[in-house]
């Protein structure tokens, strides 16, 4: 019996430049703007665009979650942080 493959039903996708978007970890994100990771946390665990892998804890245990945010996220944060001028 021949196992059955997602490749085989899968329709072919074409690669878009939105497609090569860089995404970035906390950590790196800290390490480039001298800040702790955990700061780095809970300035993008809100915003739009940041994927937020894990999942919510009970009343009895804590969230785990697993960040990657977009560049483009990055550079609007930082932006509106930025003092103007």
């Amino acid at each position: 019996m021949k196992p059955t493959h997602f490749a085989e039903t899968s329709k072919a996708t074409t690669v878009t430049a939105a497609d090569t978007t860089v995404f970035y970890t906390p950590e790196e994100i800290a390490k480039s703007v001298k800040l702790h990771p955990a700061t780095v946390r809970k300035l993008f665990i809100d915003e739009d665009g940041v994927i937020r892998i894990g999942h919510g804890g009970t009343r009895k245990t804590r969230q785990y979650y697993t960040l990657r945010i977009p560049s483009h996220v990055v550079a609007r944060v930082l932006g509106r942080m930025t003092v103007g001028t």
